[in-house]
């Protein structure tokens, strides 16, 4: 899984709830795929595009990380918190673009690779509505072959009203040079409560296919924030329990499993 161009990625997003009442929605979204830094990212030509400025469509690094624009230090913190081993080169992400200076990324990943260009650790960052942001960091073999990267972890923050810290994550991705697919499911005592898909084509983020989507773009987190509000009002009106976060469940540190 060696890296991309700067890409737009154009898919949908659905989730099913399966128990103990059963629920689902979907959504359409857009994301990006690009470097945090370094050449590949200052060669990214579009007046509609804009890093860490205000544009039409931007991508701004304090929206991720501890929440300032030096995500690459961040980066390293997740990484020595494993112990790796390996001099880190390129860094992409994949999250969300602001449209006119909105956004809101419920998981961010991030994609470590070594000077060589082999992909060696991923980072799914999980963010809620209280402003908190949680790491999950996965580590790579050196020569690891495969196309489908899968982890698992306990949950240690607070993200629905309708779910609390209990359960193991389980994730799922697949990616080529054409489209993508993340899989993340939450399980308790052995069974699968809730499962989250996107699936994305992926394709060059120029002026070009930015223009393509315009309309769809444009409520891009209108429909990520709406569909999650949405949800949550079906869902009390189905009954379900509504739990309050814990302390220190907005902690964004990095975790050591």
């Amino acid at each position: 899984m060696t890296p991309l161009p700067a890409s737009l990625l154009d898919g949908d997003i659905g989730h099913t709830r399966l128990g103990p009442k059963r629920h689902s929605l979907r959504y359409r979204m857009h994301s990006v795929l690009l470097d945090i830094d370094g050449p590949q990212l200052a060669r990214i030509r579009s007046p509609l595009f804009s890093v860490n400025r205000f544009n039409l469509v931007s991508f701004q690094a304090r929206d991720h990380g501890r929440g300032d624009d030096r995500l690459r230090p961040w980066v390293r913190e997740q990484l020595d918190g494993e112990a790796a081993d390996f001099e880190l080169g390129r860094v992409q992400i994949l999250a969300a673009p602001r449209v006119l200076g909105l956004v809101f990324n419920p998981v961010t990943v991030l994609f470590c690779h070594d000077r060589s260009e082999a992909l060696r650790a991923v980072i799914f960052q999980v963010s809620n509505f209280h402003g908190g942001r949680r790491a999950y960091t996965f580590m790579l073999p050196p020569a690891f072959p495969g196309k489908s990267l899968r982890f698992s972890s306990s949950k240690r923050f607070f993200v629905s009203p309708f779910n609390d810290t209990n359960g193991e994550y389980r994730f799922r991705l697949d990616r080529d040079q054409t489209g993508l697919r993340l899989a993340i499911q939450l399980y308790r005592e052995g069974a699968c409560v809730l499962s989250a898909v996107q699936k994305c084509t992926i394709e060059p983020l120029t002026t070009r296919n930015l223009v393509r989507a315009p309309f769809s773009l444009a409520f891009n987190t209108i429909k990520i924030v709406g569909a999650i509000l949405l949800e949550a009002a079906r869902l009390r009106l189905k009954g379900l329990r509504l739990y309050t976060p814990r302390h220190g469940s907005i902690d964004t540190r990095p975790w050591r499993q």
